[in-house]
């Protein structure tokens, strides 16, 4: 089994996608502070696609 670099996801230090990491919430190591999520986690997409449909829901009914 391979360890994961969790370093080798990092694109243009904004992004991450890393398939191998399990984490969903990753904190950015180049600011000191801020969080991003892990794009290579299938409930990253699950969560966003969800959250799309809320406000859209939101939006329509509002």
């Amino acid at each position: 089994m391979q360890s994961c670099n969790r370093d080798d996801g990092w694109l243009t230090g904004r992004l991450y996608f890393n398939r191998e990491d399990k984490r969903v919430i990753i904190k950015r190591p180049q600011s000191g502070f801020g969080y991003t999520m892990n794009l290579g986690n299938k409930w990253t997409w699950i969560f966003n696609i969800i959250f799309v449909i809320i406000i859209a829901i939101l939006v329509s009914v509002l």
